[in-house]
């Protein structure tokens, strides 16, 4: 049972609140005024009525010990892990790390929330929230916390604007194309026929490409872990394979044909090394862009052939489906978001499908019977 007690005037804190927790363990805290004790007690029973008990001294340890803690645990690969360890050591511990648990509060998060906004993307920012939210969600599910703080109905995470995606014309892909020495130039080649995101053109293999089918296999990227490049698993560790025109073959062969194979990679540096992003982009990417003019931006990388291949497709008539394989998307509605705008536009195709759909059935009611049209439901 739950009560008060007296310990009379010769204590400075007189009100000792006492309760027994799910284990039969009794616990106590002291207070100067009867009425906080009262209060103390009231939370905490209704707590253990609702099931929703912590003991208050279970989250008396930092965020920081615990990040870490929980970091150590996860089952990452190593790349995935190198990254969560950056954004908790970079933006999310300095201003929290020294928090205890029990202390980190809606308000704490969104005050934080509101201090990222101000360095980072707001795409980043939500990025940041899901990582500390997965920590504290640990902590909820270690019973060190009663409630994990980032899952707050008032916590409001900053909203993303979806900027519509500008696909680069056919000119602009074949000067950007040019640009590039002829050592490297297969690479803006692949990424703008095969759709595969950067990393992913550096990490193919000669194995990858299947010439008689004429497919590609996608099952690796290149990622930087430390300071180097490193072979990694593609994306949500998911592999697919993507067709195979026949420029891109040609261009893959010539390429195997004018430099030797190290490692069975597609491409390596001058070196035999893997393909290091960080070089590449700023010594072969980017003085590409400015000798056509085209400005170096963010949105400007390499990224960009990706979205010239969607648009490509979309624009030939593929389906929105297929496109989402193709780029390794697992919701076909993401791709849709994305590039809906990129669509042939559907009235005049619509018009044109029924034109043709009354045309071929009054062109086979004639045959069926000279001088009279007649539509069959």
């Amino acid at each position: 049972m739950a009560h008060i007690r007296d310990r009379g005037k010769t204590h400075s804190r007189r009100w000792q609140a006492r309760y027994r927790d799910p284990a039969d363990r009794e616990k106590s805290k002291t207070f100067e005024r009867k009425a906080d004790a009262q209060r103390w007690l009231d939370e905490i029973t209704a707590d253990l009525v609702i099931g929703r008990y912590v003991d208050p001294r279970a989250g008396k340890v930092t965020l920081e010990k615990f990040a870490h803690k929980w970091l150590q645990s996860q089952t990452f690969d190593e790349s995935t892990r190198e990254t969560v360890e950056s954004r908790l050591r970079v933006h999310i511990l300095p201003e929290l790390g020294n928090i205890e648990l029990r202390h980190l509060r809606p308000s704490t998060i969104q005050s934080w929330l509101r201090g990222r906004q101000k360095e980072c993307a707001p795409s980043y920012v939500r990025v940041l929230l899901a990582n500390l939210s997965s920590v504290l969600g640990a902590a909820l599910d270690d019973g060190l916390i009663a409630a994990n703080p980032c899952q707050s109905p008032s916590v409001k995470a900053p909203k993303v604007e979806q900027r519509r995606v500008v696909p680069w014309t056919h000119e602009q892909v074949h000067a950007v194309i040019s640009e590039h020495p002829e050592r490297y130039q297969a690479i803006p080649i692949a990424a703008a026929g095969l759709g595969l995101r950067q990393g992913e053109v550096f990490g193919l293999r000669v194995d990858d490409v299947d010439f008689l089918r004429q497919r590609v296999l996608e099952a690796r990227t290149v990622r930087i872990l430390g300071s180097r490049p490193t072979i990694a698993p593609p994306k949500n560790h998911k592999t697919r394979e993507v067709p195979l025109p026949d420029s891109v073959a040609t261009a893959i062969t010539e390429r195997l044909r004018g430099w030797p194979i190290h490692d069975g990679m597609v491409f390596t540096t001058r070196e035999r090394g893997l393909m290091d992003r960080r070089y590449f982009n700023r010594h072969i990417w980017k003085p590409a862009l400015e000798a056509v003019g085209v400005e170096p931006t963010r949105e400007n990388g390499m990224h960009a052939l990706r979205h010239y291949y969607a648009s490509t497709l979309l624009e030939g008539g593929v389906s929105i489906r297929a496109v989402a394989d193709y780029l390794g998307h697992s919701d076909p509605g993401f791709t849709l978001r994305v590039y809906a705008h990129l669509m042939p536009e559907s009235e005049e195709r619509a018009r044109t499908v029924v034109d043709m759909s009354l045309s071929a059935a009054a062109e086979s009611s004639r045959n069926d019977s000279p001088g009279h049209v007649r539509f069959v439901n």
